[in-house]
C-alpha cells in the first residue's frame, strides 16, 4: 500500500506541465538571468585580465609615460604586468607591433612613434615571423564553439532525463497487498478471486471494468488499476483505498474509503470519500476528511461519478455490510468500477 501511495503521489505532482516548467525555469535562470540580466561582474582584477582593447590603451599610456620620463626599467615592469598566465615576452612584442600598425592606420603617427620607442627600449624579443595557416582553429576560435557544443549536450541530457522519468511514471503500477502473518486468518484466496478484472467493450470509449471487495481484516486494502486505450496507450489510473482509522473508540476499524481517478492529461486527481453511516454522522470525522474530497455517505446500490478532463468513472456500491448495530465501521464493501474515455 505504501509503495502504491508513493507512486500515485509522484504521478499527481510530476506532470508534463511540471517537467516543462522545470526545463523552462532552468533555461531562463541559467541563460537569461545568469548570462544576460545579471552576469558575473569582476572587481579588483589584474591588468592581465583586461580585454584586448583596454590592454592597447594601457600600452599607449606606458609608451606616453616612457616618452616623458625615459625610465625603461619602469616601462618594462609595467609591460610585464599585462602578460596573462602562459604568455611570453614575444606576445608583448607582437601586441606592441600590432599597436604601432593600428596607430599608423588611424593616422596617429606621433602615438605610433612613442609605442615604437617603447618597443625598442623594453629589450623585448623580436616579433616572430607569422607561420603559414595550417587549417586548425585557434584556441580563441574553438572556445565559443566548445561552449555551444557543451550547452547543446547538456540540454540533450536534461531532455533525455525528463523523458525517462515520465516514461517510468507511466508504467503500469502493480497492486501490492500485505501478506497475512501466521497469527492472522488468510483472506487472500477469497479476495483475489473477488478482485478478478474483466474488460469487455460495453460501449464506445470503454477502457475498464473492475470488481473488488473489502472484508474485515483486510488492513492493507488498496485496489488500484491502470487504464489503457485499445492501442495500449497509458491513460491513467483508478482505484479505491481504505483510509486509516479516524473514528475514536473503534481501533482497527475502517470507516472511510477513498475513490480516486487519475488522468494523465489532467493536472489534478479526482477523489471522493465514502463514509460509513456512523462516520458521516460524526461532525469531527467529516471535518478531518473535508480537505481530501467530496464526502459521501455509502449506500448499497449507489453510483458515484468521478470525472476528469478525458475520463469518467462510475463507481457502484454493489454490496454493503456493517460490523455492528451502530453502523460505524464496514464489515464488507463491494464496488464495481466502470471507466470510459470521453
Amino acid at each position: 500500500m505504501a509503495e502504491n501511495d508513493i507512486v500515485r503521489s509522484i504521478r499527481k505532482k510530476i506532470t508534463t506541465e511540471v517537467a516543462i516548467a522545470f526545463v523552462l525555469g532552468l533555461v531562463l535562470g541559467l541563460f537569461v538571468l545568469g548570462w544576460w540580466l545579471w552576469p558575473v561582474k569582476w572587481t579588483n582584477a589584474d591588468l592581465s585580465d583586461l580585454r584586448a582593447s583596454h590592454k592597447e590603451n594601457h600600452m599607449q599610456l606606458i609608451a606616453d609615460s616612457y616618452a616623458l620620463t625615459g625610465n625603461s626599467e619602469l616601462a618594462r615592469a609595467r609591460l610585464q604586468q599585462l602578460k596573462a598566465p602562459g604568455e611570453k615576452d614575444t606576445d608583448l612584442s607582437t601586441a606592441l607591433a600590432a599597436l604601432v600598425r593600428s596607430r599608423l592606420d588611424a593616422g596617429k603617427a606621433d602615438e605610433a612613434m612613442r609605442v615604437q620607442g617603447l618597443l625598442s627600449a623594453a629589450s623585448l624579443p623580436p616579433v616572430p615571423t607569422p607561420q603559414p595557416a595550417t587549417g586548425q582553429p585557434t584556441a580563441a576560435a574553438r572556445s565559443p564553439l566548445l561552449r555551444i557544443v557543451g550547452i547543446v549536450f547538456f540540454l540533450l541530457l536534461l531532455g533525455a532525463g525528463v523523458a525517462l522519468l515520465l516514461g517510468q511514471l507511466q508504467k503500469r503500477p502493480a497492486v501490492r497487498r500485505r501478506s497475512p502473518t501466521a497469527a492472522e486468518p488468510s483472506f487472500e484466496p477469497i479476495l483475489e478471486a473477488e478482485r478478478e478484472v474483466t474488460a469487455s467493450p460495453v460501449s464506445e470509449g470503454f477502457v475498464g471494468h473492475f470488481e473488488t471487495t473489502y472484508s474485515v481484516g483486510d488492513e492493507g486494502y488498496d485496489a488500484s488499476y491502470s487504464l489503457e486505450s485499445p492501442t495500449g496507450e497509458f491513460l491513467g489510473d483508478c482505484g479505491i483505498s481504505a483510509l486509516e482509522d479516524i473514528l475514536a473508540g473503534e481501533p482497527d476499524k475502517v470507516v472511510a474509503f477513498e475513490l480516486w481517478l487519475f488522468d494523465k492529461d489532467d493536472v489534478r486527481t479526482e477523489t471522493k470519500i465514502l463514509l460509513s453511516e456512523g462516520a458521516f454522522a460524526d461532525e469531527a470525522v467529516r471535518e478531518s476528511l473535508a480537505s481530501k474530497g467530496e464526502l459521501i455517505r455509502a449506500e448499497e446500490g449507489q453510483i458515484i461519478i468521478l470525472e476528469t478532463a478525458n475520463l469518467r468513472m462510475d463507481a457502484k456500491i454493489s454490496e454493503l455490510e456493517y460490523d455492528s448495530a451502530a453502523n460505524s465501521a464496514f464489515a464488507r464493501l463491494s464496488t464495481v468500477l466502470d471507466v470510459l474515455h470521453r
